[in-house]
């Protein structure tokens, strides 16, 4: 094979892992399998256990990087691939005279920049990392930019042709309102500060892109810093021709890596990332991929070098003490616990090992996870946290801890997660009306209701709780939910739910005792009115100061309300007696329905 195909057989194989990668930003689940080719995230994935196809995949990159060199960049970096299109297209608009790459030996930022990070990361401080990570920046940059422009080009469409013709094709697509309602796909409206965070990184490697191709590889990127270490010397190598050479510059103005010295006939291994530019380029063929084991260089640790590695030490060491007091001058963490994601295990290793890629975020089901801004504090910045405000954990869904690449959110059975605390349920006495809806709706049968103080109250049981939100999603109270659910810093293992039926969910023991005294005692009245016996609180509707507008039928957390003639009819059995319909009643002389009993 002729090696002027070696750049159209690469470029072919980018452009089928790019539509890959794309589709697991744009929540493919499908397509997930290939994010064990991610080297960055795999070597961080393996320091929190043994992971056979994680470690396969990652053996098998250092070994093509020390047989040929950084071709990983090329071919399997999906950060790598978007630079290279961006710089084609900024080739392509700067014309001719200015389409031109020149030798830059970019070692010292290289390498410094790659310590700075390395002592960040071995402190707990991973913003830097999560900054800087090719594989993270891409699906944040798909996610959080790409699909939010995306999106809101939809609903624009939408409600433009909606207005226009009401059968036509764009006017089906259903809007999205809100956090994570669907559109044509289903995703999770960033918060703004990860938005932006999203948008600067993607401006930044965009502009260094255009501008000198990859400088952001070599330079800023860490798993590009570990790839030049180990292919410094590959055996296969992009050498130029002593004899053929005429030092006319082409094959160094087409090297988007800045690997190519003319004039001195060389080329920095260290910089080049195979993307076979120059082969092409070269008019004599006196550029080639030849294999070289004995022209290994040797090590030298120049001035600049040192600087360079001293630098990034310096800085890293001051940036963590910095870290550290910013950490204390901030405003404190809300009080409430924000909640990790199932799998999590305890927030020491989930804080030091997520890169925030958000890939987990894509695969949640009840799209109840977000990028955090400050729920973590500073350490935390754009890990995933658990919003109930967006609804609730899935009891049958554990995607996420099974698609995480770096090893933060470990794979959890579904058997398992369903008996993972990842947080706990706690009650407002003060506002709780004792309806029950979160005592039916709790899949772990954690919740009880209770006469508590000549009241009723949902109580939560912490043997069975899981945190799962779903109380708090379901609660009917207007303002805000009786029951909330706040994060634990250490996720364990609670006892599995036990199986009762609904009448036993909903009524307890000591509920079952009033009902059959209550039944003793004396029988409900046909329209709903208790007898006198009766101790149980039911809504008594007040006919001649109803006005018939149904809002208290429509406000009834439990559906026990019905309009008959204008007039509400109250089911007893099904009335909890919270009042909630006599709040809502506009009725000008007062309430038309009330709580008696």
């Amino acid at each position: 094979m002729k090696q002027k195909h070696l750049k159209t057989i690469r470029i072919a194989a980018a452009a089928v892992m790019f539509v890959l990668f794309f589709g697991v930003g744009l929540g493919v689940s499908q397509l997930n399998a290939v994010l064990v080719t991610q080297f960055g995230p795999g070597l961080l994935r393996l320091t929190s256990g043994l992971f056979l196809g994680t470690l396969a995949a990652v053996l098998m990159i250092a070994v093509v990087t020390l047989l040929f060199g950084r071709i990983y960049c090329s071919v399997l970096c999906p950060l790598g691939i978007l630079q290279d299109g961006i710089a084609f297209l900024a080739q392509r608009i700067k014309g001719k005279a200015y389409r031109k790459y020149r030798f830059l030996d970019t070692r010292p930022v290289k390498y410094g920049v790659f310590l700075f990070v390395l002592i960040l990361g071995a402190a707990g401080v991973m913003l830097p990392l999560i900054a800087l990570l090719p594989s993270s920046n891409f699906f944040t940059i798909v996610s959080n930019v790409f699909l939010r422009f995306f999106n809101s080009i939809l609903e624009f469409l939408a409600h433009a042709t909606q207005g226009v013709a009401e059968n036509a094709f764009l006017a089906h697509i259903k809007v999205s309102e809100g956090p994570g309602a669907p559109g044509w796909y289903e995703s999770v409206v960033p918060p703004a500060a990860a938005f932006c965070f999203s948008l600067g990184i993607f401006l930044v490697v965009a502009a260094l892109a255009a501008w000198r191709g990859r400088l952001y590889c070599n330079t800023l990127c860490p798993v590009g810093a570990v790839l030049s270490l180990l292919g410094r010397a590959p055996l296969w190598r992009i050498t130029l021709s002593q004899d053929m050479c005429v030092c006319c510059g082409m094959c160094e103005a087409a090297c988007k890596g800045g690997a190519i010295n003319a004039k001195k006939k060389s080329v920095l291994a260290e910089n080049c990332v195979l993307c076979f530019n120059c082969i092409g380029a070269c008019k004599r063929g006196g550029v080639k991929l030849e294999f070289r084991p004995k022209d290994a260089p040797k090590f030298s640790l120049s001035r600049r070098h040192f600087i360079g590695a001293a630098g990034g030490v310096v800085a890293g060491a001051g940036a963590v003490l910095i870290a550290r007091r910013l950490e204390k001058a901030l405003p404190p963490k809300p009080s409430c616990e924000p909640a990790m994601p199932p799998g999590a295990g305890n927030a020491r290793h989930f804080h030091e090992k997520c890169v925030g890629c958000g890939v987990c975020i894509r695969e949640c089901e009840g799209r109840v996870l977000a990028p955090s801004v400050s729920q973590y504090g500073l350490e935390g910045f754009m890990q995933p946290v658990v919003d109930y405000s967006r609804g609730a954990c899935v009891y049958t869904c554990n995607h996420c801890s099974n698609v995480c690449p770096a090893g933060a959110l470990l794979p959890l059975t579904l058997a398992v997660k369903q008996t993972t605390r990842i947080g706990l349920a706690s009650v407002n006495a003060d506002s709780c009306v004792g309806c029950g809806i979160c005592a039916s709706k709790c899949p772990a049968h954690a919740i009880t209701v209770t006469q508590q103080n000549g009241k009723r109250l949902a109580s939560v049981s912490p043997d069975y709780c899981i945190g799962c939100g779903v109380c708090e999603d379901v609660c009917p109270l207007p303002d805000a939910p009786a029951i909330s659910v706040s994060g634990v810093t250490e996720q364990i293992r609670v006892l599995p739910p036990i199986q009762l039926d609904c009448a036993e969910t909903l009524a307890p023991a000591e509920q079952n005792a009033d009902a059959e005294q209550n039944a003793a005692e004396g029988e409900q009245k046909a329209d709903g009115e208790p007898s006198a016996a009766s101790s149980k609180p039911i809504a008594v509707p007040v006919p001649e100061l109803c006005v018939g507008c149904g809002l208290c039928s429509e406000e009834c957390p439990v559906s026990a309300i019905t309009m008959v003639d204008n007039l509400p009819s109250v089911n007893a059995d099904a009335c909890v007696g919270c009042g909630l319909c006599s709040e809502a009643c506009p009725a000008p002389d007062g309430p038309a329905i009330v709580v008696q009993g």
